[in-house]
């Protein structure tokens, strides 16, 4: 499991109970460590972490995550499991933009696009989708300009605009990747008061104090600061720029917690050289 950016998901005190039915679900799937706060996973061999955070912040369908299938007896199989306390948002079906597709909000209130696709040659299966609506409604270009200004490893994978009509020239739909993780951003063609909120965070392990800086730098510049290496962009969308090496630094350093609780931006060294209070 290739570490770069991750989505994590916010939970009111059920995110190991969350990611234990996502493994149900998901092939190739298993929860690999857990305590109180905090659950990492691998969901179809991709990163995940669950965050027990209280019930402060509820998800929404401006990020979902599409899933890419081999067929349609596996979007069947996927769309049984996930629709069990849930309900459908667009129904399986043929679609003009995809053979077989269906968009199904599970018992946990996140949301997932199952469609056809070549998901035995990709080793991404899962992508997180951003829709642009609410107040950053036709934001969608310039978010991927901001994006590759900001990440050395931006790739540009397909971009598809409105023909015609009142969004003529607005994103229909994109795929890019930031430094590896596959992501796919649009437009929405309609008006919702839903919008991004803290539900999903997308994760940042950094190297060094300078990565550190870099990013939150950029992020914060037009966006905002919160505590414990959380700010959100100019978009609305929520990062965690953190160390790699965090969860080795709390465990071999137990009063650097306190220490972090009280940080916007992470201070390594400040992390390290903490004392108890």
């Amino acid at each position: 499991m290739h570490l770069t950016i991750y989505p994590a998901l916010w939970f009111d005190n059920q995110a190991l109970e969350a990611f234990e039915f996502y493994c149900s679900v998901f092939p190739n799937s298993i929860v690999l460590e857990h305590n109180q706060t905090v659950v990492k996973a691998s969901l179809s061999n991709q990163c995940f972490i669950g965050i027990n955070g209280g019930p402060y912040f509820l998800p929404n369908p401006a990020i979902s995550f599409t899933v890419i299938c081999d067929s349609r007896e596996e979007i069947n199989a996927l769309w049984q499991k996930l629709i069990l306390g849930g309900a459908s948002i667009i129904d399986l079906g043929h679609y003009s933009w995809n053979a077989y597709y269906g968009w199904v909000q599970d018992q946990f209130g996140y949301t997932w696009q199952l469609q056809l696709g070549n998901g035995g040659k990709t080793q991404q299966h899962i992508l997180p989708n951003l829709l642009f609506c609410g107040m950053h409604q036709n934001q969608c270009s310039q978010a991927l300009q901001y994006y590759q200004k900001i990440f050395p490893e931006f790739q540009r994978h397909q971009l598809l605009r409105y023909p015609s009509g009142d969004f003529e020239g607005k994103i229909q739909n994109s795929i890019f990747s930031l430094n590896h993780l596959k992501f796919i951003a649009k437009d929405s063609p309609h008006k919702h008061i839903f919008d991004f909120n803290e539900s999903v965070s997308f994760v940042i392990p950094c190297k060094t104090q300078q990565e550190i800086d870099y990013y939150w730098n950029y992020f914060t510049e037009h966006g905002s600061e919160s505590w414990c290496g959380w700010c959100k962009d100019v978009f609305g969308i929520s990062w965690q720029v953190i160390p790699k090496n965090l969860a080795q630094i709390l465990a071999s350093h137990p009063e650097a917690y306190s220490t972090l609780t009280r940080m916007k931006k992470i201070i390594i060294e400040d992390l390290l050289i903490s004392k108890n209070e």
